[in-house]
This record gives C-alpha cells, structure tokens and sequence, in this order.
C-alpha cells in the first residue's frame, strides 16, 4: 500500500515556454504580458473604471485588518504585529515602539490592491538585524512596470523576477517576493486584471467619444451655404464657396454678402445613431464585468431597493473573497514564496513555531448597527449592556470613547445575570456618583471591593502630522507623556489629602448625627490649604517643564528663546480655587449621604463610617477631570509664556493629543490665527476654548517662525 502513494508530479501546471511565464490562453497582444500592464495603465483612468476600481478597493482598505493569534504565544504575535503595524484581534494593542521602523500595513495594502488593476503586484523584503533578532523593516513594491521577466521552476512556481531598471536589474530570488496575483491560471503569474473583460467596452467607448465630439464640432452650428444670385458667373460662385467655407463661429463672428447673396446655416436632416445611449451601454457593461452593477443603479430606467440590496451584498462578498485573498499570501504565501507572516516567524522561531495570521474582519459581513436594533435585542435579553458590546458600539457608531476611569456600562434591566440587590453604578455626571438605589443599611457593613478597569476600547487613530507641524519641532507624544506622568503623580498624592478629608468629614458626621444637627451636616467644612500647596506646586513644576519644551521646540527652528519664570501668582490663585471647590464637593457628597442614613435614632459612628464607605468607592474620575485640566492650564501657561518671549511667528492650532476630537477641536484643528492674542483667547484656559469636551480637552498652540516673520 505505501508504495502505491504518489509522492512526485507526472503533469504539469502549464505549458511552460523556455522557463518564462507566458498566457496561452490570451488571444489579444494588447493583453499580452508585458504589453498588459501598459493598456491597463490607460484603462485604470476611464472615469466608469476609475469608479469600479474605487468601489473595489476603497472598501477593503478602510477594513478592520487584523492579527488573529490563532493560539501561538504572546510574544510571537506581538513581534509580527509591530513588524507590520497591525492590532491584536480581540487585544486591541497598538504596535510597541518596533512600530517606527516596520511596515504601514495601510500602505501596504493600498499598493497590494494594484494586482486588481495589473493582474499582478509584487514586492521585495527587507530585513534588519536587531538584539539578534530579524526584524522586517520594509516591503518595498516592485512596480508591474518594472517586471522585465518572471523566470519559472519546472513545477510551475516562481524561481526568480527581473526588472528593467537604471542599470540593469539582477533576478529577485523568489523567497524574498511577496507575490499577489488575481484570478492565476496555471503558471500564469502576471495574472488577469479585473478590468480584462471590460477592454472591448472600453476600446469602443474611447472611439465614440472622439467620434461624438467631431460630430458635435462639425455640426452644432450647422453647416454654412452661401448661395450666389441667379445667372451668377462661375467667378461669384467660387466666391460664395469661399465665404462659406471661411466662417467660423465665435462672439464677434460675422459677414459680408455681396447684393443678392444670401447665407444660411443647414443642420443635420433625418436620424443618425445615438452615440450617448451606446456609451451608456458601454459603461454599464463594463460594471456588470466587475460585478458593479450597484453603480449604474441611478442612470436605470427601472429597479428597487431590494434590486440595490443583493447587488450590494453581491459585491461586499466578492469583496471580501479578495480580501482574504491577500491576508493569505500576507500570511502563508505561494509555493516557493513564504508568506510575509510566517517567513518573519520562521527566521525569528523556527519552522516549527506556529504563526499567527492577517484577517479582514469586516468587509462584506459589516451589519449597521441602529439604537432601535439594539434597544430590541437589550429588551429581549439577546445581549448584555457589558464593556465589550459598549466598546464596539462606540466604535461602529464613531461615538466618543469613554473616559479612562468613567463607571463600567450599565446592565440591562433584563439581563438574567444581574444581582438584583446589586448598587447600581453611579451616573456619570454626578460627581458623588448620584447613588440613589439600594444601599445596605450601616449595621451590615459589605466589603468594599475595588473597582476594576477594564481594558480600554479600541482608540481613534492619530492624524499624521502636516509638514509645517513637523517642522515646527513639536513632538505630541512628549507633550502628552510629561502631562500624563504630572497627572498620575498628583493623583498618587492626592491620595493622603483625600484621605485627611474623610477622617475630618467622618468626625463632623458623628458628631451631627449623634445631637441631632442635621443641619450642621450642611455646614461642615474643610481645610483646603494642604491641596492648595499640593496643586500649586504641581501646576508650577508641569508649567517651567513646558515651558522649556516650547523652548526646545522654537531652538529646532532656529530660534533662541530664554524660558521666562512661571507665573506662579496666576497658577496659584487657580490651584487655591479649585483646592476649595474640591473640598465643598466632597463636604457636599459625605453631606448628602448622611442625610440619607440619618433616621430617627440612628448611630453617629454607624453612620459616619457608611459615609466614610461611600467615599471611597466614589470613582475617581471627577477628581482626574478637575486635577486634569488645571494641570492643562498650567502646560499651556508655560508654553505660551515662551511663545510672548519669542519673535512673532505664524501660531496654528493643534488637536492631535485627545482620544477622540469633538467638532469644534476638529474646525479649529490646523487653523492659523491672527497673532498670539487671538491664540492665547482660544487657547489659555488650557486646552481650546469652545470643546465639547471642556476641561478634557488636549489640544495646544504651536509656532511656526519662517524668514518672513
């Protein structure tokens, strides 16, 4: 039995001519490879075309492509997602710093998708070597053009590829290619462009339009005639053929005639074919042959919405076949070609670590998400109101993410799971929490169990920045990260102020409930000038660190600047106000709650130490908020007090560092104002002045200095 098992190929996949790939099967040399790729290079910009091709692409590149682990270890993903600059399916992570030297999978893509219009795309790896590891630094395209020849193996697959290039090309091994082809056929490897079926469409329809616009110049003014007097000589009718034939239409046209001359202007008379109607056809042709019918919808005599709907969901499967085409040979690759995927994990691990592998997850299966949908399947108990179903509905309906530390999403009242003597989550823009369900009373103390954060939901990208922004010297990242290490030192402190409040609120509570003044429970005050220190000292330490970060960035463009002192007066009297404010707010919410424990003969400790509870398991993040944009006021204090020692400059906006950007950050984005006054009015209180998002916002004011100003 085992010597009957075939372990070598008797056939062939093509017939291969000399070792060199060759289409048998294509009847048009136009069409022939090499020779394809120069007419579909004209072809791609017909304007009918040029609407399929975009119809096919723009959809697959906006895709969620993604790296699914497939159950291979975490550091293999992780090194193959920051080589090629994609998330981690069902993760969410970014790309760790590898990121700035891998691949723009984006790019990538863009240029993949060409093989839709040559038939073929191809591209060389490269690596580097990096703390002993290979690390793919670019996947550089080798354009359709360029591919002099394609040398083939006995079986079939690539050997080798050549260019004709400045200097002669030497052959490109086959495993260092990355090879898409459309719609192979044998050992056809330059492939068959989408647009193949549309070439006798479109050859016809180039010839009409130089035929419609000659028939339109010869007879949209009609023909001329300019007929002689009768009896007129031989010598008047040459003269009058002459005239005809010198007119020409225009603003200031105009004759002549002899007496008894006369001139008219003749149209055309009876029917002549209807060049429009037939290009029309043409066009309409050349959709079917790319199953883009959807496109020709509206210049139909007849159809429906139902008609539209299955030639969408047609064309998003089709759609979707191709995409998963490329995430295959991104990720396994062809006979003799390894996949970009798998050739990085084998160099780096060995051929027999498993490999992870490029998915286009929501091409032609995307379902539009609807607050009636979701409100019927909530009401149903078909889904839960959880983290995750939150995260992908604020992701699928372009809705701002949730804060960091905002309050996990609420259960369905109908959800079979939920504790029903649960305490509800506090409402968002309460700053007590607004807790207003079921509390256990102070006699059953529960253990108070931290809040968990759970991981945060897929991020807006961050626009590249323009190359005036680049010049500018500004570096986003180090503007956010020295904001974000203050904030998080500030919190970590606050912590001992928070807790000195509480023991002070606990005290007065007792006290209240305990001879019966409930309302002195409105009175209670606290001692704000410890966090008054505490919040001055950290806005004056963010304002001097910006401040000579606005430095650094004026000396990238050639301009000195000396960074004035911190105005401490101003960032003082900030700090002193929202000291107080924060105490009143948490006087208020301890004040609030005993109210509410405080019945008739009720304990003062019992009641000051459920009050105590309650404070703490208040979120943290009003507090973040107000700590937040004071130390944003103080960033932006620093740099701008640079900005009024420096030479003019031209002062643009600049809304790159928030997760999400609300309207007005989005027109004020880029936008270049008049002079530093103006900026400073739009952007002292520390981020711009008219976000939605008020004291959450990130945005800042860079300067631009050029010979000019």
């Amino acid at each position: 039995m085992v010597g009957s098992v075939p372990t070598s190929d008797i056939g062939g996949l093509d017939s291969i001519l000399g070792g060199w790939v060759d289409d048998w099967l294509e009847i048009l040399p136009d069409l022939q490879w090499p020779t394809s790729v120069r007419t579909y290079a004209k072809m791609r910009h017909d304007p009918q075309l040029a609407g399929v091709l975009a119809a096919y692409t723009l959809p697959i590149r906006r895709a969620t492509w993604q790296l699914d682990p497939a159950g291979c270890r975490d550091e293999v993903v992780q090194l193959v997602a920051d080589d090629l600059g994609l998330p981690i399916k069902g993760v969410d992570a970014k790309p760790t710093g590898a990121r700035r030297r891998g691949v723009s999978w984006a790019e990538h893509i863009r240029l993949a998708l060409l093989s839709l219009v040559f038939g073929h795309m191809v591209f060389e790896r490269r690596y580097e070597i990096r703390r002993g590891q290979a690390r793919l630094v670019a996947l550089g395209e080798r354009m359709p053009h360029t591919i002099a020849d394609i040398e083939l193996a006995p079986d079939g697959t690539i050997r080798s590829a050549s260019q004709d290039i400045a200097g002669g090309g030497r052959p490109i091994p086959a495993h260092r290619l990355a090879w898409y082809v459309h719609a192979r056929e044998g050992a056809n490897w330059a492939g068959r462009s989408v647009m193949r079926a549309s070439y006798g469409p479109w050859l016809l329809k180039h010839e009409l339009w130089r035929i419609n616009a000659t028939s339109i110049r010869r007879f949209g003014m009609g023909i001329p005639a300019v007929e002689a007097p009768p009896g007129a000589t031989a010598g008047q009718i040459a003269e009058a053929q002459k005239l005809a034939s010198a007119m020409r239409a225009g603003d200031q046209a105009g004759i002549g005639l002899p007496p008894n001359f006369r001139l008219s202007l003749t149209g055309m008379s009876g029917s002549a074919p209807d060049a429009l109607a037939f290009i029309t056809y043409l066009d309409q042709q050349m959709s079917r042959s790319a199953l883009a019918g959807l496109q020709d919808l509206g210049n139909t005599p007849n159809g429906s919405r139902a008609l539209g709907q299955s030639f969408l969901d047609l064309f998003l499967l089709s759609l979707q076949g191709i995409a998963d085409e490329i995430a295959d040979v991104a990720t396994s690759g062809h006979p003799s070609m390894p996949g970009v995927v798998t050739q990085l994990v084998d160099f780096n691990f060995g051929e027999d670590e498993p490999a992870p592998k490029v998915i286009a997850a929501d091409v032609g299966t995307r379902h539009e998400v609807t607050a009636e949908a979701l409100q019927l399947l909530l009401s149903v108990g078909a889904i839960t109101a959880d983290d995750e179903l939150e995260a992908y509905i604020r992701q699928a309906m372009r809705l701002p993410e949730r804060a960091e530390n905002a309050p996990p999403a609420r259960r369905s009242q109908t959800d079979p799971d939920a504790d029903p003597d649960a305490e509800p989550d506090p409402e968002p823009d309460e700053p007590d929490g607004g807790q207003q369900g079921h509390r256990r009373p102070p006699s059953r103390p529960r253990a108070r169990t931290p809040r968990q954060r759970r991981p945060r939901a897929a991020t807006q990208e961050r626009r590249q920045l323009t190359l005036d922004e680049a010049q500018s010297g500004v570096d986003p990242d180090a503007i956010q990260t020295l904001w974000q290490e203050a904030l998080d030192a500030l919190i970590a402190a606050w912590e001992s102020i928070s807790q000195a409040w509480r023991d002070t609120l606990a005290e007065l509570v007792k006290t209240a409930v305990d001879a019966g003044d409930l309302p002195g429970l409105a009175q209670m005050q606290l001692d704000a000038a410890d966090a008054e220190q505490l919040l001055t000292d950290a806005m004056t330490d963010l304002a001097a660190a910006s401040a000579e970060q606005m430095a650094a960035e004026a000396a990238a463009q050639q301009v000195q600047v000396e960074p004035p002192p911190v105005d401490e007066g101003h960032l003082g009297a900030i700090a002193a106000a929202l000291a107080v404010l924060l105490a009143v707010w948490l006087a208020g919410a301890a004040a609030r709650e005993a109210l509410r424990l405080a019945i008739p003969g009720a304990d003062g400790g019992q009641v000051a130490d459920a009050v105590t509870e309650h404070l703490e398991s208040l979120s943290d993040a009003f507090l973040r908020e107000q700590l937040g944009g004071a130390l944003s006021t103080a960033q932006m204090s620093g740099r701008l007090a640079v900005l009024e020692a420096a030479p003019a400059a031209r002062y643009q906006g600049l809304e790159v560092l928030d997760t999400n950007t609300c309207s007005p950050c989005r027109d004020i984005d880029g936008h270049v104002f008049g002079g530093l006054a103006e900026a400073k009015a739009a952007y002292a209180p520390g981020g711009y002045i008219d976000c939605q998002g008020r004291l959450r916002c990130r945005g800042t004011v860079i300067a631009i200095w050029t010979q000019e100003e």
